[in-house]
Order: C-alpha cells, then sequence, then structure tokens
C-alpha cells in the first residue's frame, strides 16, 4: 500500500542529493542554496518509477537508457544520487546542467513515471518539482 499523500511529500522533502562535480562531492537539499557551479540545474533518475521499488535488474537497464537520452539531448550532466531519509535507499541519477535542464529533466521524469525532480534556479532555489500529474495533489511543472 502506498504512502498517504503527506506522508510521501515529507519524505521527498526530506531527500538530499549529491552531485560529482570535477572539483569534488556538492550536497544539495531543499531549503539550502546550491553552489553556482549548479546554478540552474535539475535532477532526474530513471529508478523505482512512482516510488515503487522496481528489481535491481530492471532500475540498471533504466539507468542506461536514461544516460543514452540525456546524451542524445546533448545537455552537460554529471553524476548524481538521491539520498532518502526515512528509510535506507539511494537512488543514482544525473544531474542535467544549464538553461535547457528543468524542461528536459521533467520531459524525461514524466516519460520515466517519476514522481518528481529536484530542480535548481539561477539563485541557488532547491525545489521538488511534479512530474505525475496529481502528485501531492500537484501538476506537472508545480513545486512540491
Amino acid at each position: 500500500m502506498p504512502a498517504p499523500p503527506e506522508e510521501l511529500r515529507a519524505a521527498y522533502l526530506r531527500t538530499t542529493w549529491s552531485v560529482r562535480t570535477p572539483g569534488g562531492t556538492i550536497r544539495l537539499a531543499p531549503g539550502r542554496p546550491a553552489p553556482r557551479p549548479l546554478r540552474p540545474s535539475a535532477i532526474v533518475t530513471a529508478f523505482n518509477p512512482a516510488s515503487a521499488p522496481a528489481p535491481a535488474p530492471r532500475n540498471r537497464a533504466a539507468a542506461r537508457r536514461l544516460l543514452a537520452q540525456v546524451a542524445a539531448l546533448g545537455i552537460p550532466f554529471l553524476p548524481a544520487r538521491a539520498h532518502g531519509s526515512t528509510r535506507p535507499w539511494d537512488e543514482p541519477g544525473l544531474a542535467l546542467l544549464g538553461p535547457a535542464a528543468r524542461a528536459a529533466a521533467l520531459r524525461l521524469a514524466e516519460s520515466w513515471h517519476q514522481n518528481a525532480i529536484a530542480a535548481i534556479d539561477d539563485d541557488g532555489r532547491v525545489v521538488l518539482l511534479a512530474t505525475r500529474p496529481g502528485f501531492c495533489g500537484r501538476a506537472v511543472g508545480e513545486e512540491v
């Protein structure tokens, strides 16, 4: 049985991310400003669609396909990882960089049936954006 919407929303808002950059790992969280190298950007994953655990081989195959999709778009990216706070889980993903990152990540996440992405604006504000209609009562692209 899925978690109630407010419980799921709270879990998403407690998520942190790490992004591997040439200068070292950068840690991100909603409510904490992101450093300049990640302004603007967006983090997307193909693991565990709609927050439903998927078998490891399926997740790994999805991650490889997501990597190929992002590479084909020509958008710069860095390896990223989401870290959950309510249960032990870690999901690899990609931090898409630059002005096209948010729109591309929204489209990709929606196609992979993800609930949300982390987006960083030009001012370094880290927010979660819904990527599935109705996730936490939000429309696609709305802040969770």
